[in-house]
């Protein structure tokens, strides 16, 4: 039996690792104006869900207000 044998398998893993580790260091940069563009997009979503937050916050306490003035005659 081979010495060898046990290794190759991570040896063939390290080897492909390496591979996509140089393909992604070789990989062209992005362009300045795309990572702002990034940047407001996901600036945009946040202030999307807060406002979104918001409108179910004040949904939520019409809804209570309205339950409380039909419970509340019975009471």
């Amino acid at each position: 039996m081979s010495t060898a044998f046990p290794f190759t398998i991570p040896r063939r893993l390290a080897l492909s690792t390496g591979l996509r580790l140089i393909q992604w260091a070789r990989r062209p940069a992005t362009a300045s104006e795309a990572r702002s563009h990034v940047l407001v997009q996901r600036r945009e979503a946040q202030l999307r869900s807060r406002v979104r937050q918001k409108s179910l916050a004040e949904q939520r306490e019409r809804d209570i207000v309205r339950y409380l003035s039909q419970v509340r005659p019975f009471v």
